[in-house]
């Protein structure tokens, strides 16, 4: 006969290993979520870039005022010059949302590397440095500092 004793200990070590089974699954689907999550941002990061991009290869104009705002932005006219900065701006938001959510974990790091290059080639243009040097406002501190870094700015 069992007693009431040995009962106890038996629905106590069920329970133990019960709570241990459901910690296992909750970490695997936390893992799951996660993994979910970084290849989503990622995702969206490129899909943000590609716009940018394709934008550039199906607008002859664009491409005109893009490359015209690198060289030299200060001689454009108000308007085109709003317009370069608007395509700069977005893509700097892009940039900095892959360098946020990397900085959370719900990003790639990788892609914040790849995408370096692609910023120190745009902040190469004197374009590029007046617009930030008149522009860091709209972007978080942290970001701001990363991007000082990368493109070595002499303040």
């Amino acid at each position: 006969m069992i007693t009431l004793a040995q009962l106890s200990q038996f629905s106590q070590a069920v329970s133990s290993t019960a709570v241990i089974v459901s910690l296992i699954f909750i970490g695997l689907q936390i893992r799951q979520n996660t993994k979910i999550a970084r290849a989503a941002s990622h995702h969206a990061i490129s899909e943000a870039l590609n716009r940018i991009n394709l934008l550039w290869a199906r607008n002859g104009e664009v491409t005109r005022l893009w490359l015209s705002g690198l060289n030299d932005r200060s001689a454009m006219t108000p308007e085109n010059r709003w317009r370069f900065d608007s395509i700069l701006r977005a893509y700097m938001h892009v940039c900095e949302t892959m360098y946020a959510q990397a900085g959370l974990g719900a990003g790639d790091r990788g892609i914040v590397l790849a995408e370096e290059d692609g910023i120190k080639a745009v902040f190469s243009s004197a374009g590029a440095r007046e617009w930030w040097a008149e522009n860091p406002f709209g972007f978080s501190p942290k970001f701001r500092a990363y991007i000082e870094k990368v493109t070595a700015f002499d303040e």
